[in-house]
């Protein structure tokens, strides 16, 4: 089973985290890539927790041991979110949250 949202509102501060792509010397680097949908998938080993582009680039994923965890640092790390939804198994997440939040 799939949970999908769309983020309404960014995350209120970037995180502090580096990636490898940052400039040597502390130079300018690009923003992150805006997140604008959430997925939390079922594992066998509990619950991820994946970001998405509105292009369906993935941005990143974090593990979870119950889907209460997963819910929990999604409403954490972002402003605002849509209602938590049961994607249908027969269509495309990132199609159905956006044709979801055009309405």
């Amino acid at each position: 089973m799939i949970y999908c949202s769309a983020v309404l509102a960014p995350a209120p501060k970037p995180t502090a985290q580096a990636t490898s792509g940052d400039p040597p010397g502390g130079g300018t680097r690009r923003p992150p890539p805006a997140v604008k949908v959430l997925l939390i998938t079922e594992k066998l080993d509990g619950f991820v927790l994946q970001r998405l582009t509105d292009r369906g680039e993935h941005v990143g994923d974090t593990q979870h041991d119950t889907l209460d965890e997963a819910l929990s640092y999604a409403y954490a790390e972002y402003d605002a979110i849509s209602d938590w939804r049961s994607c249908p198994d027969d269509v495309d997440p990132l199609e159905y949250v956006q044709a979801r939040s055009a309405r």
